[in-house]
């Protein structure tokens, strides 16, 4: 199943969109500050794992994966579940492969290589300039013939990067007019970020998981992963990818095939501690400048989406309900699901990784653990603030 046999679902998500074992350690009390002034850390009114856990625990729907929160970018309660689910366990992240992907085009602004406002045709095609004073006198060379075709195959001359890793684009495939005029609105696109990843081969002349990775050897994230193929097929080279499920009439494998396309919008791999490793070192400011990281957290346009108060920025939904600053992500594929949440007040972040898809008949089920968990860590970040009134200054 490639990306455009998976788009369909994937949209439809977003926009309404057996034993187990765990470790953890209780979070940051009183006693247990830390002597760096710069790093909010407070004592919580309940220890956030206490709720995960029992959401987890009390859940009406089937879950199977892993789980990890982490405090300042050390692990305070980790949970794995589900049959053959272990701490190294690593699963297909869906769309929070999109942070990666724009991350790297980030990085990729940063050296200069790429200029956001430019427009996309400027990167992955080279231009062919016609004697626009041949064609008002109806001249035209057989070269410029072949220019003029090969100008009318490209996407909408208005679509620049920031179009593509905001969503208001409004790309179609080449020969098909725009779906609406660039930055006008909002409308999720893989295709989007596959088109991103094209753009990144092209400027850095390598192939997109050549670059992941590098990026994993460069930033030591062990356990991020770009392979293509079906399931079964990259098991053999990845033991530790845990087999993705799709819950239908029965439970049963799913039948999911990564290929290139697929990888820079939801085709990535990694393990819950890899993607928070990640997590911690991009809004630690260690991948990407000062600006880069400004334009990837700042809203660009609303959205509508099964969380109220929506925004997006690059590769990263924000809300700012509540006084409380929360960029996060989730993800569907056929056989997997994911969830990240960053709270920079309190340098907080949560990774959910699972290999159980649950039934797209029934919509409202398909992210109500993540939204439990998502409630329960805001419930608790509201009344830390309440309870230390200098995080509310």
């Amino acid at each position: 199943m490639n990306l455009r046999a998976v788009a369909t679902i994937l949209f439809s998500v977003l926009l309404l969109l057996s034993g187990y074992s765990y470790s953890n350690t209780s979070l940051l009390q009183g006693d247990n500050l830390s002597k760096d002034a710069s790093i909010k850390t407070v004592p919580k009114p309940q220890d956030i794992n206490i709720l995960i856990q029992a959401a987890i625990n009390d859940s009406l729907q089937p879950f199977s994966g892993s789980v990890m929160l982490l405090e300042n970018g050390i692990p305070v309660f980790e949970l794995q579940k589900g049959e053959g689910i272990h701490q190294a366990s690593s699963f297909v992240m869906a769309s929070l492969s999109k942070q990666i992907t724009a991350t790297l085009v980030l990085q990729a602004v940063d050296a200069g290589k790429l200029d956001l406002n430019h427009s996309l045709n400027r990167y992955l095609f080279d231009h062919v300039t016609l004697d626009k004073s041949k064609l008002q006198h109806g001249i035209e060379t057989n070269s410029d013939k072949s220019a003029s075709s090969f100008l009318s195959n490209q996407y909408d001359e208005r679509i620049t990067i920031h179009h593509l890793l905001s969503h208001t684009s409004g790309v179609d495939e080449l020969g098909k007019p725009n779906r609406f005029e660039p930055g006008s609105k909002f409308e999720y696109s893989n295709f989007g970020y596959a088109l991103l990843g094209q753009l990144l081969e092209k400027v850095n002349q390598q192939s997109f998981a050549m670059q992941i990775a590098q990026f994993s050897q460069v930033n030591k994230l062990n356990g991020l992963y770009a392979q293509v193929g079906s399931i079964e097929t990259i098991r053999q080279n990845l033991a530790s990818l845990a087999i993705g499920l799709n819950e239908s009439d029965v439970i049963a494998p799913a039948n999911l095939v990564i290929d290139a396309s697929l990888l820079p919008a939801g085709g990535l791999i990694a393990s819950a501690a890899a993607f928070a490793e990640f997590q911690h070192q991009l809004h630690s400011g260690k991948l990407i400048s000062p600006k880069s990281y400004d334009l990837m957290t700042r809203s660009h346009t609303r959205i509508k989406f099964l969380w109220p108060n929506m925004s997006y920025g690059y590769g990263l939904r924000i809300n700012t309900e509540d006084g409380i600053t929360e960029y996060s992500h989730t993800g569907y594929l056929p056989g997997y699901m994911s969830m990240s949440l960053h709270y920079p007040e309190f340098n907080l972040d949560l990774v959910m990784l699972e290999n159980l898809s649950l039934n797209l008949n029934d919509l409202s089920r398909v992210f109500e653990l993540h939204t439990q968990i998502r409630q329960a860590i805001r419930s608790n970040l509201q009344l830390t603030k309440k309870s230390h009134p200098i995080l509310s200054e």
